[in-house]
């Protein structure tokens, strides 16, 4: 099974569209439609630690981020899942069920920070749209991150 957040915000799985997304470019916030219904992606909290999938005004998904220095998050998609860094170094994240790694999500280029999930056990649509977003917003605070500590400044 593998979902991948392709060009032009649509979520694709195993090659099929399931999902739009409208990303904010301004906040860690996405309004994603999954055949019918209509879900609002957000972030909250101190250090925009939670991120919260919503559903008719109703949260229905979380991703709490384990600590301020870390890329472990623990999500909460109808089922316990836990999504962190794969190595020491790496780029990759791992997504794990009850300790066992079940999936591992990557950028889908070099230049994008665009996921791909690709998952060795099937997750519900929904969750797994949800845990790509939570994918996405890890790779895009590491990019922002690794840009700022470079000096950003130029000759």
């Amino acid at each position: 099974m593998e979902l991948d957040w392709a060009k032009g915000d649509v979520i694709l799985l195993d090659g099929q569209e399931v999902a739009n997304a409208a990303r904010s470019w301004f906040r860690e916030r996405a309004e994603v439609q999954i055949g019918p219904e209509l879900w609002q992606y957000r972030s909250e909290g101190f250090g925009r630690g939670t991120l919260v999938a919503e559903l008719d005004g109703v949260a229905r998904f979380s991703a709490r981020r384990s600590g301020f220095f870390t890329s472990t998050w623990t999500v909460d998609a109808g089922q316990p899942l836990e999504l962190r860094q794969a190595g020491w170094f790496g780029s990759r994240l791992s997504l794990s069920r009850a300790g066992t790694t079940i999936g591992e999500a990557s950028t889908s280029g070099i230049f994008t920070t665009r996921p791909r999930l690709v998952l060795s056990e099937p997750v519900e649509a929904r969750a797994g749209c949800f845990v790509l977003w939570v994918a996405y917003v890890e790779f895009t605070r590491r990019q922002s991150s690794a840009s700022s500590s470079s000096g950003g400044a130029t000759g």
